[in-house]
């Protein structure tokens, strides 16, 4: 064989092993979450367990690809995914643009946001959309979060309390101290709508305040493996199984981006 077509062959061959290996996927899927967000991620009964949990193993029976949790704490998901120690991150990320500057996002599965916290007592009172914007209105944040952002940003007629936990700011609702405590929507699932979670005497108003997506994470390079997530994302949706993960783990309606 002339010694140029044996090269061009020699080189087409190597260019298929690396577009075959960079679309593979891998052999085992190692997902990354961290045991701290239910009813998303949370460990019980020395089991990881939540929506991300379940998502884990419908996308492994979807992919037919043998999938493993590894728990990671919340700020070594991203170093640890762009480090190859991890796959995936499956752990109740919001898309914001200053992750999206580092990992690779898949399409989202659950639209979030800030939500407001009231005693039942007083649903009457507060549930009507307008409520929150009254003046004079004391609205509860923990200091630092989203919730404050958006507290100060958007209520300028209300009393704006900092707590330094979510366990203070529930309790001073609770004593009256407060009128609205408001927190991201799976803190407000948590405390309202898990009967082994719920704290007596306080609902949630599902209506979001802001805009959130959740999704789930890959290496900026892997755009094959976040096209099979996608794929498989999509499967789940047609299917019903996403929507039946939602209702076991989130009794209350939750509005999924399509």
């Amino acid at each position: 064989m002339n010694p140029a077509r044996i090269l061009v062959f020699f080189l087409l061959t190597l260019s298929l092993h690396i577009v075959q290996a960079d679309t593979a996927l891998p052999s085992t899927l190692r997902i990354g979450t961290s045991a701290s967000y239910p009813p998303l991620t949370f460990k019980a009964d020395g089991k990881l367990q939540g929506v991300e949990a379940d998502l884990a193993t419908a996308v492994e029976e979807t992919l037919k690809v043998k999938t493993q949790l590894v728990e990671l704490a919340w700020d070594e998901l991203i170093p640890a995914l762009n480090n190859g120690k991890i796959d995936v991150i499956m752990s109740g990320m919001s898309v914001t643009d200053d992750r999206s500057k580092q990992i690779l996002f898949t399409e989202p599965y659950m639209r979030i946001g800030q939500m407001a916290l009231i005693r039942t007592a007083d649903l009457v009172e507060w549930a009507r959309p307008t409520a929150l914007f009254v003046k004079g209105a004391r609205v509860g944040v923990k200091a630092g979060t989203t919730g404050e952002a958006f507290a100060r940003a958007d209520l300028p007629n209300a009393v704006i309390v900092n707590f330094d936990s979510i366990e203070q700011g529930t309790d001073a609702l609770v004593a009256g101290k407060i009128d609205i405590f408001i927190h991201d929507a799976p803190t407000i699932w948590r405390l309202t709508a898990n009967t082994a979670t719920e704290k007596a005497g306080l609902m949630g108003l599902y209506r979001p305040l802001t805009e959130e997506y959740l999704a789930w994470a890959v290496r900026k390079k892997d755009t094959a493996l976040a096209d099979a997530l996608n794929g498989a994302l999509d499967s789940l949706k047609k299917d019903g199984t996403l929507n039946r993960v939602m209702g076991k783990w989130i009794p209350v309606q939750v509005k999924v981006k399509n």
